[in-house]
């Protein structure tokens, strides 16, 4: 035992300084990991979709050629801010759709930056991944729509948040009532 005490004391420079190293290297490590998504609501628009009152015709955004609600289409901008600095993934997004807390439908989110529009026919790719490189910033442009069967009650008020599978967060977008356009 006391071997190694001699031991020790002979060499205890030598040991803190290894000690010290490990710990700085630990420390620092912990430092670069800390941080989260942080998201800003830019910009938020959606309409009302109506079937039309011929049915040859595709939906229409004028409820003077509409008959009932085909759905609420919306577009919205956000900005991504990774606050670590390692990169971080959002995926998996989704619209979550509530109404007094309570939760009606989920919607998938579509990418805006894949819209192509060929022959009058217009394709949005859904998202997928969303790599956030560290201490950076992206602006996503997104859309999605929500279905009749819950747009016809978007009058009363619902609550509209998007959902990301990075720990299943949350983020409000909308929450408000959504009156028709008159024209």
């Amino acid at each position: 035992m006391q071997n190694i005490v001699c031991i020790i004391k002979e060499f205890e420079g030598i040991i803190g300084a290894i000690l010290g190293s490990a710990f700085t290297l630990i420390i620092t490590d912990i430092l670069k990991k800390i941080g989260k998504l942080k998201i800003y609501l830019n910009n938020f628009e959606g309409r009302y979709w109506y079937n039309s009152k011929d049915n040859r015709y595709e939906p229409t955004t004028s409820k003077k050629y509409g008959t009932s609600i085909e759905s609420f289409r919306f577009k919205f901008d956000i900005d991504v801010y990774n606050s670590s600095e390692l990169p971080k993934i959002m995926r998996d997004l989704k619209i979550s759709i509530y109404k007094n807390k309570k939760f009606l439908k989920e919607v998938n989110v579509n990418d805006e930056e894949t819209r192509r529009v060929v022959c009058r026919c217009i394709t949005v790719d859904k998202t997928t991944i969303f790599n956030i490189p560290g201490k950076e910033s992206y602006n996503l442009k997104l859309s999605a729509e929500i279905p009749e069967d819950i747009a016809f009650i978007m009058k009363d008020g619902l609550i509209i948040k998007l959902k990301y599978k990075n720990k299943n967060k949350y983020f409000k977008i909308f929450c408000d009532k959504v009156s028709e356009l008159e024209e």
